[in-house]
């Protein structure tokens, strides 16, 4: 019980379409075997090892057009002649198929707004009164930008590695258009999938992955948190030292602070700590092969 041979036909193909659509194109093939007692599965097998058609195999003529749909089934009453349709139509996103027969990575992207706090103008002035002190419980909308990855894996410890790796962290160098440390890494969830297995070895038998969600945000300013360089102590000759106002008491409000630790002249604006910098409040990583780099299209 096997196959004799097969032919291509083209009773039942065309091509067809639709505007905003992908253009389909079923093929036929006929196949002979030697015994109507023939089983479907050993049938289904010759589909893709000897016809050479998988999921996601391209058209020979439209290559945009993958194998995304099979019908088997008999062509006479004897059993002994089968007719086999495959579908090529552009998969949509989700169902675009790679090597190993999962589907193929997914990213969208996405916007808004919100409030942020702010203390620093359009060109990065400290915003301040007229006597050049920094005015606090400033708000400001700022446009916010993420993409979203839906990522699919084989192994469930190759994803739990990337978790590992990447979850929490912002990136160390320039990434989707960002500076370092600009785009942060989150993990959202993931589930296990399957499908049916189209590929000569264990058709129809199921081929199991995961799907897995991914979120990346953007803070144009990077991860790094910014306070005031402001204090109550001072450094002096290496001690801690409460600073005093003009009356000799310990000062009720925090005073600005020069980068070795001692206050700055009366009147002086505060800078952010660690001489502007700020900082680093999160682990760096570099995801750029491991999840790759985002596009739409």
């Amino acid at each position: 019980m096997a196959w004799v041979s097969y032919e291509r036909v083209n009773r039942g193909t065309g091509v067809s379409g639709k505007y905003g659509e992908s253009m389909r194109v079923p093929e036929r093939w006929q196949i002979r075997v030697d015994s109507p007692l023939t089983p479907k599965n050993q049938i289904l097998v010759g589909v893709s090892t000897t016809i050479g058609v998988k999921w996601g195999s391209a058209h020979w003529e439209f290559p945009s057009l993958k194998a995304m749909e099979f019908d088997l089934s008999p062509d006479t009453e004897d059993g002994m002649r089968w007719m086999l349709t495959v579908q090529y139509y552009e998969p949509p996103p989700g169902k675009r198929v790679k090597e190993n027969g999962i589907p193929e990575d997914i990213w969208e992207r996405s916007g808004g707004s919100t409030s942020i706090p702010a203390f620093a103008d359009k060109d990065g002035n400290i915003i301040t009164n007229a006597a050049k002190d920094p005015i606090e419980g400033l708000e400001k909308e700022r446009e916010e930008t993420s993409w979203t990855l839906t990522k699919y894996y084989e192994s469930e410890s190759t994803m739990n590695s990337h978790i590992a790796a990447y979850a929490g962290k912002v990136h160390s160098g320039t990434w989707a258009g960002g500076a370092p440390k600009t785009w942060k890494c989150y993990f959202k969830g993931a589930k296990a999938q399957s499908i049916s297995k189209l590929d000569g070895d264990d058709d129809a038998g199921k081929l199991e992955f995961i799907e897995s969600r991914w979120e990346f945000r953007y803070e144009p300013d990077t991860w790094k948190l910014m306070p005031w360089d402001v204090g109550f102590m001072e450094l002096v000759s290496g001690e801690r030292k409460t600073i005093t106002g003009n009356d000799g008491k310990p000062v009720k409000q925090p005073v600005a602070l020069n980068s070795n630790g001692t206050k700055k002249s009366p009147g002086t604006a505060p800078s952010v700590v660690n001489n502007g910098a700020g900082v680093d409040v999160y682990l760096t990583a570099d995801w750029s092969t491991a999840l790759g780099t985002p596009a739409l299209i």
